[in-house]
């Protein structure tokens, strides 16, 4: 069976996770591909994600969340139902990945004291200012080679590669945390109280004509299934009144 798999954060540090999750794969899918018409994707997606870093401290969050699991993973050291040779390595990963956060700079930092970036983002922040002819500099940097551009692009991106590995760790583990359960939402509705959640992970068989309305918080969440009306978006949106099978992996954080 075919699924569509949504996801919905129960805390707004897992919000935020995932929007920087998003916007780093905006940022590298880019790189490659940053010409006169399509580095608004590259440029837009790096300007959002400095914007959304500045507003939150989200080394200090990682850091905090992986030296947690790193002390779990403490207490199924010589565990004898546990795959120490994968234990091992998972460890050695979190070590690493935390080390590299302590001994890193603020996330973006050198690309905040980046005088051709701060201009081109100061432009892109005006309304049709994202037009290179607005901005003499970025039109000539546009006239290099792709591989010239596309070279600086990745420059660029590797200064947030700490960021994007400790993520990707963080992410891994709370996703690979809870197994999918196979439920029914009777008349297109499911509520559960819960313990303290951080994320919902929902597939739904791609062939039926809904999605998902998630609401709620960490202990108590609502699903909703809804109609889907392909285009038709001036229309209010319909409950879906039906059975819906569908799978849920509950993750705590």
């Amino acid at each position: 069976m075919d699924w569509i798999a949504y996801e919905h954060p129960l805390e707004e540090k897992t919000r935020v996770y995932l929007r920087i999750e998003a916007l780093l794969l905006q940022v590298e899918a880019g790189v490659d591909d940053v010409d006169r018409v399509r580095y608004p994707l590259f440029f837009g997606g790096l300007f959002n994600l400095l914007d959304l870093l500045e507003r939150t401290d989200v080394r200090a969050d990682l850091i905090k969340d992986l030296e947690r699991r790193e002390g779990r993973l403490q207490g199924y050291i010589d565990h004898p139902a546990v795959d120490q040779e994968a234990l091992r390595a998972i460890h050695g990963e979190l070590q690493r990945v935390l080390q590299a956060l302590c001994e890193g700079h603020k996330f973006g930092y050198a690309l905040r004291e980046n005088r051709f970036l701060a201009n081109v983002r100061q432009r892109m922040g005006v309304m049709g200012g994202q037009c290179h002819n607005e901005l003499p500099e970025l039109k000539h940097w546009l006239q290099q080679s792709a591989a010239a551009r596309s070279e600086q692009a990745r420059v660029w991106f590797e200064q947030l590669s700490v960021l994007q590995h400790a993520l990707q760790v963080e992410l891994k583990m709370l996703r690979e945390q809870a197994e999918f359960q196979s439920l029914v939402a009777e008349n297109g509705s499911w509520q559960s109280n819960d313990e303290k959640l951080s994320l919902l992970r929902i597939r739904v068989p791609s062939e039926l004509p809904v999605f998902p309305l998630i609401s709620g918080h960490r202990q108590r969440f609502s699903i909703r299934f809804m109609q889907s009306q392909g285009m038709q978006g001036s229309q209010e949106r319909i409950s879906y009144n039906e059975q819906v099978p569908f799978q849920l992996a509950r993750c705590q954080g």
